[in-house]
């Protein structure tokens, strides 16, 4: 057995007084004196033995500080465990059991384990269970996890992360007049009055079908930020799975299907009707789109995007891509809280006529092209003459052959291009746009200091209009008007009641015209 460095120190100066004194030793003592030389030696290579185990007990503490080390997450960096997590785990994000080996020393842990080897299979088995742990780890050092990212967790053995959202949504549309489509508000479907036109019906329609899923990830990868995003919702007929976005980023790079280049989201204006305003730039479509750095406060985008053309008397065939360029003015302080946005529009419109000139399908499809072109401006500003956090939004089009890209149009089809008597195509001009104003209800409104939550309401009017030419037939779509008005009211974050007032009219080219109103009440719930 191992001598303990203190009892080693007794022992000889207890051997030493036992031989000690002023006697000499006397030659019958000589094999004591032998046996306590040989005790000595004995003792000194204990002793050096002794430095040699301190030694590599060093080297091992040495060696698990490094292991611990690259472990460590770095330094400000907090390591929370997600909230489906955090029940089943200690504060500070891991288990309190997920402990490294102690290696020093001086703590009162039994020293005697059998070397390097065993120490190091020890801390390898402590790593990799630390390294499993860590993967499930809500890692806010992460920058895929920013402000718009809440609510993602981290992929098992990745630097991934995702998460799922959307909502559930319940309509109840009651239609006042008789609408070619009852859970929505279409101007472009409402019928001329007095003619009674087939599947046009006034009734109340309830649907769930606005219903909405998402998908994304993000993974910081070399170089920049890797994302792919997928949503759909249940609009199509029989409440089936429609596809809504499909794309990926990477960095400044767009591939896949989303909202078109030449929409702008940020001056949407806020609707319960599920279709939207008629006169608004609303397309989702495959696209591949490039936004480089522009300034401080400018952002630039480019796309080629989808090309397909509407034709009111033929059938659209594909041509070149379109061309979308579009430049954002973002906010800049002291010149106030307003955006503006500019887009142009380049299309290839190609068709076949399916007539021989006189209306009567002929033998052989002629085909012919025509150039579209387009510009759009859109903006938001604050206003503060009726309410504190109050803003108008606006957009305004024109072009020739890009009926597509606006969301009436887009609907009823045809909007792009027609064919003429002898069999040429041209683009149809087309000016539309909206106005909209947004006012939040502050706690002295009426009921609202006695309720939780916040109450805003939107204000707006919207318009299409078609330069038709003069041999298009008489029921050809003219233009249309739109009037709404809204209360939106959130009693909790996640919880949004909706009412919705409406009012439309279409006139055809001949100037014969129906109007229909429309009340829509929703609730939807955001996951």
């Amino acid at each position: 057995m191992m001598l303990k460095g203190t009892n080693r120190c007794c022992l000889l100066a207890l051997l030493i007084w036992s031989i000690g004194g002023s006697q000499p030793l006397l030659a019958e003592d000589r094999d004591l004196q032998e046996t306590l030389q040989r005790m000595e030696l004995l003792l000194q290579q204990q002793q050096e033995e002794l430095k040699a185990q301190r030694k590599e007990l060093a080297e091992q503490r040495a060696l698990i500080e490094q292991l611990q080390k690259a472990q460590e997450p770095p330094l400000n960096r907090e390591v929370r465990a997600p909230e489906h997590l955090a029940e089943q785990e200690e504060p500070g994000g891991l288990p309190a059991s997920d402990t490294l080996v102690n290696a020093d020393p001086d703590s009162g842990r039994e020293e005697n384990v059998s070397g390097l080897a065993k120490m190091e299979q020890e801390v390898e088995a402590e790593t990799q269970t630390e390294t499993e742990t860590s993967a499930w780890l809500y890692d806010p050092s992460n920058t895929v996890y920013d402000e718009d990212f809440l609510g993602a967790w981290q992929l098992p053995g990745t630097s991934a992360a995702m998460r799922i959202g959307g909502y559930v949504n319940v309509a109840l549309v009651n239609s006042f007049d008789p609408v070619l489509i009852p859970d929505r508000f279409i101007t472009g479907s409402i019928p001329p009055e007095g003619k009674d036109v087939p599947g046009a019906k006034a009734g109340t329609e309830v649907t769930v079908n606005q219903t909405r899923v998402n998908i994304e990830v993000r993974q910081q990868a070399a170089g920049g930020m890797l994302r792919a995003f997928i949503e759909g919702d249940f609009a199509s007929d029989g409440d089936e799975f429609r596809l809504r976005h499909a794309f990926g980023q990477y960095r400044t790079v767009l591939a896949g299907k989303t909202s078109t280049t030449l929409m702008d989201i940020n001056s949407s204006p806020e609707q319960v009707d599920f279709e939207g305003i008629n006169g608004q730039i609303l397309l989702r479509q495959p696209q591949l789109r490039f936004s480089p750095g522009f300034g401080q406060n400018m952002s630039f985008r480019l796309a080629l995007e989808n090309p397909q053309t509407d034709v009111i008397n033929g059938t659209g065939v594909r041509g070149h891509a379109d061309l979308i360029m579009s430049m954002d003015r973002l906010p800049l302080g002291t010149l106030g809280s307003w955006n503006s946005r500019v887009g142009l529009i380049y299309r290839d419109l190609q068709a076949q006529d399916v007539t021989d000139g006189s209306g009567v399908p002929g033998d052989e499809f002629l085909s012919s092209g025509a150039t579209g072109w387009g510009v759009t401006t859109s903006g938001r500003k604050s206003l503060t003459w009726w309410g504190e956090e109050d803003f108008v939004l606006w957009q305004l089009t024109y072009g020739e052959g890009i009926g597509r890209y606006i969301n009436d149009l887009g609907t009823i089809g045809g909007g792009d291009a027609v064919f003429d008597p002898e069999g040429k195509l041209h683009a149809l001009p087309v000016f539309a746009g909206y106005f909209s104003y947004q006012h939040r209800w502050s706690k002295d409104f009426w009921f609202m200091d006695e309720v939780p939550g916040q109450m805003r309401s939107n204000f707006t009017v919207s318009w299409v209009n078609i330069n038709n030419f003069d041999f298009q037939d008489g029921l050809n779509y003219g233009s249309t008007f739109r009037a709404s008005a809204n209360v939106i009211y959130q009693p909790a974050q996640k919880v949004t009641l909706g009412m919705e007032l409406l009012w439309g009219e279409r006139t055809n080219k001949d100037h014969s015209k129906g109007t229909a109103g429309q009340l829509q009440v929703s609730a939807r719930y955001d996951f």
